[in-house]
């Protein structure tokens, strides 16, 4: 009976302490209920309303922000998915097949060999104020990227680069806002081409140029890639000249052209492979060592 005299003062002095040091916690909460119990007692039903109403408020702004952190987490995921279903979709497109039979228009049941193989990739970095832009993608050799791939942005509607170099699982892509690049382009209205280039200065306009004096050349005109190179497809667009002139002493006009594509913004692009390219390569190279 003494031991359980002594167990019993000691657990009573642990409470006694234990309210002891935290009885000021204790108080507030106190004074919170009967400050609340007399709020509503006393107050009229609209002020016991707006208090209602204002904690929902509270609640439900609480709700929409984690509702928006979690739609911007998963956006990203949703982008991915939405890019590589349009490119599966533009490698369905007939420009990007190679017929191998010598008159498909006859023969009803066609054997088209794919041409163009296109891989979804993200913008992970960018440059546009230097002479040398270059852009890091999320894409390498392990998703298929190969060495000299043309780059256009998610839209399909503009050029972005050439792949410089590639990784495992990163590559780095030459900008058209690169001085040393060059791109066989050509007007849509009379088919005269030439070659694109950057100045290094503007990065929203390219220049033209090696189109003949003699070309029926107009503000507006629509350019884009002319296929001739193993680089871009045939048809991409970049943009429409804005104001034009021959260098004296040239027979060649210096066409300045604004970009459809805002390289400042570009997030997501497509990396363009030619299936068939080295087999073109070859044959001119065969040529001019003849």
């Amino acid at each position: 009976m003494l031991l359980d005299g002594v167990a019993h003062y000691f657990f009573m002095q642990r409470i006694f302490l234990f309210l002891l040091k935290y009885n000021g916690v204790f108080v507030f909460i106190l004074l919170q209920i009967i400050s609340l119990s007399y709020y509503f007692t006393r107050n009229q039903t609209d002020n016991k309303m707006t208090f209602v109403s204002s904690a929902n408020g509270l609640i439900g702004g609480l709700y929409e922000s984690t509702n928006r952190v979690s739609r911007y987490w998963n956006l990203s995921a949703v982008n991915d998915s939405l890019a590589r279903e349009n490119a599966n979709l533009k490698m369905q497109l007939p420009s990007s097949k190679f017929s191998s039979l010598v008159n498909p228009i006859t023969v009803e049941d066609t054997t088209l060999q794919q041409k163009y193989e296109y891989l979804e990739a993200k913008v992970i970095n960018n440059t546009i104020h230097r002479p040398h832009n270059y852009i890091t993608i999320n894409r390498g050799s392990q998703q298929g990227v190969r060495n000299n791939a043309a780059v256009i942005n998610a839209q399909g509607n503009g050029i972005v680069g050439v792949v410089h170099r590639v990784g495992r699982n990163y590559s780095i892509v030459m900008s058209v806002l690169n001085i040393d690049i060059r791109v066989s382009s050509k007007i849509v209205r009379n088919n005269y081409f030439g070659s694109l280039l950057w100045d290094g200065h503007n990065s929203a306009r390219v220049e033209l140029q090696s189109i003949p004096k003699h070309a029926d050349i107009v503000v507006g005109d629509t350019v884009v890639t002319s296929g001739y190179s193993t680089v871009f497809p045939e048809g991409i667009l970049i943009g429409t000249v804005d104001s034009f002139y021959v260098p004296s002493g040239l027979n060649f006009y210096n066409i300045e052209v604004d970009l459809i594509n805002d390289l400042n913004a570009v997030r997501y692009v497509y990396v363009i492979n030619d299936l068939l390219k080295e087999e073109k390569i070859k044959l001119e190279e065969e040529v001019a060592n003849e």
